[in-house]
C-alpha cells in the first residue's frame, strides 16, 4: 500500500492577480491557486474642514 499524500501547507506562493474583492496567489510548490479576501475597506474619515 501507498502511504497518503502530505498535504501541501502552502507556505510559498506569488501573487499572480487582485481584484477588488480578492487576490489570487499560486503555490509555488504544488500548482494550486489560492483565492484570499482581502480586508474590508477602512471607514470614510468622519470629521469635515469646519472643525479645524
Amino acid at each position: 500500500m501507498t502511504e497518503p499524500a502530505t498535504p501541501c501547507l502552502h507556505r510559498r506562493t506569488r501573487l499572480i492577480a487582485r481584484d477588488r474583492e480578492a487576490e489570487y496567489r499560486e503555490c509555488l510548490d504544488c500548482g494550486e491557486i489560492l483565492e484570499t479576501a482581502e480586508s474590508p475597506e477602512p471607514a470614510p474619515f468622519d470629521e469635515s474642514l469646519a472643525d479645524a
